[in-house]
């Protein structure tokens, strides 16, 4: 007899069907399916999602193969971040394989490629000290071997370079005066200066207009203004010689010094345009028409020469 139907047929009851035969049957079967899904009969096997209504399913066992459910206990106590931390740390053998571990001498980095793509701020060992040679109208400047060294500390030779740099254009003054701490001079020619570049002023009688300075104004084409605590004065003579400047720099990873310039000055603006996308200046090169300016020139961190900042003024 069939075990879907959930009610009792009249002629399970007629006695001419033999109501006792089929009643104990069906009986059987519903004692059966009774024990079955109490489990009495082993596992107990849904048809269909099992719902609880809200309620806990409390007391499961510990899982035996890998399709049992867990309770929270289990969970807690094999899954939990306390119970997986000892297996993250470094020191553990099971730790992660991508991690280093850092108390590790034989995993711990001995060189960061981060620190290495940055370099060491001047002044410091990274200077280095052209050597500077007037030889007729041309400068030879020498820049040695060389250890750079990296903010990480690790170092790279640098290979040594010679340059000969011509010596840069000067102008013929006209007229020359102060008036209180400004000097106006007058060239004979168009000297193509402009406000914020260095001049050196050589050859004037009296020698105290002399001396290299930042130009204040340049009115086009021949009147130049820088100052000055001269007073009232007058000079004549002389020349204005523009200042052939030159950077020396390296870059990342490069044992190669490279060469920028001539600029007419040396001024922060300069130096920023030259330290660009990993470039670092190691030595400065001022150079007026009478040679190369041994106190002017230097390591990356020597003086500015120009008007701003002052001059002597460190960058």
């Amino acid at each position: 007899m069939a075990n879907t139907p959930n009610q009792m047929p009249k002629p399970l009851f007629s006695e001419s069907d033999g109501v006792s035969a089929a009643l104990q049957a069906w009986l059987s079967q519903l004692a059966d399916t009774v024990n079955t899904h109490s489990g009495y009969n082993g596992p107990i096997g849904l048809v269909n999602h099992l719902s609880l209504g809200g309620n806990r399913l409390m007391d499961i066992g510990a899982p035996v193969d890998d399709t049992d459910a867990i309770s929270s206990g289990v969970a807690e106590d094999a899954y939990s971040v306390s119970a997986l931390a000892p297996q993250l740390e470094s020191s553990s053998p099971t730790g992660l394989k991508s991690m280093r571990r850092l108390n590790d001498t034989n995993q711990r980095e001995q060189g960061s490629s981060y620190l290495n793509d940055l370099m060491s701020a001047v002044p410091n060992a990274n200077e280095i000290y052209p050597l500077i040679t007037n030889s007729g109208g041309e400068v030879q400047v020498v820049i040695p071997t060389s250890l750079f060294t990296w903010a990480d500390g690790s170092s790279i030779q640098l290979i040594s370079r010679t340059d000969l740099l011509p010596l840069p254009a000067q102008y013929a003054i006209n007229t020359i005066s102060s008036t209180g701490l400004v000097v106006t001079l007058t060239t004979t020619v168009a000297s193509g200066l402009s406000a914020g570049q260095a001049a050196t002023i050589v050859g004037v009688t009296p020698a105290s207009f002399n001396g290299t300075f930042g130009i204040t104004s340049a009115t086009p084409p021949y009147t130049l203004t820088y100052q000055s605590s001269l007073g009232t004065l007058t000079g004549s003579g002389g020349y204005v010689q523009t200042n052939g400047v030159y950077y020396y720099t390296v870059k990342k990873r490069d044992p190669t010094v490279h060469l920028s310039g001539p600029y007419a000055s040396d001024t922060m603006q300069n130096r920023l345009q030259v330290n660009y996308d990993g470039f670092q200046i190691v030595a400065v090169v001022v150079i007026t028409n009478s040679g190369g300016q041994v106190l002017l020139s230097g390591g990356g961190g020597s003086p500015i020469t120009g008007a701003s900042p002052a001059a002597g003024a460190f960058f």
